[in-house]
């Protein structure tokens, strides 16, 4: 018997996974299916997100996790200074225009308004990402193929 496309045992095995590593919540994302469990502690600034080959299902052991950049910077992060230029949208984040490619935007590299510092790829659908404001690039705290919240910090510019 399946449920929104996982059997059983699949999802026995997540939730036992989530019970015995003490995560607050596992999504697993395919191609195909999504699952997300949820434990009964209190839910975590982030859930760990898995990736799977399409077909290829979910193993019984401890998945890979791929890191998710928290939505909100520290404001003692960032100087009075500073601009962060965050993600509008959750997915992964590039910072060149194809595989192989030079970034967009490297640190010390004059941004101007309008300008594209990166690309967001949800659902099959890649997005380029504006710079709001302009200003010198003084950090890139996302790195290139991260899963990136709406909200992430991406870019920190600083002011001129």
């Amino acid at each position: 018997m399946a449920i929104l496309g996982f059997e059983l045992d699949e999802i026995s095995r997540q939730i036992k996974l989530l019970e015995d590593s003490g995560l607050d919540e596992i999504c697993i994302v395919e191609e195909t299916r999504y699952m997300r469990i949820k434990g009964p502690r209190q839910p975590s600034a982030q859930p760990v997100y898995v990736a799977a080959a399409p077909g290829s299902g979910v193993p019984a052991s401890a998945p890979a996790p791929r890191a998710l950049l928290p939505a909100a910077t520290p404001a003692s992060a960032v100087d009075e200074n500073q601009i962060v230029l965050s993600s509008p949208m959750m997915g992964m984040f590039y910072r060149a225009e194809k595989p192989g490619a030079p970034p967009l935007v490297n640190v010390g590299q004059r941004v101007s308004t309008g300008q594209v510092i990166g690309i967001i790829e949800a659902m099959k659908i890649f997005s380029e990402v504006l710079a709001e404001q302009s200003g010198v690039v003084v950090a890139v705290p996302a790195e290139d193929g991260t899963l990136v919240q709406a909200g992430a910090p991406l870019i920190v510019l600083r002011k001129e």
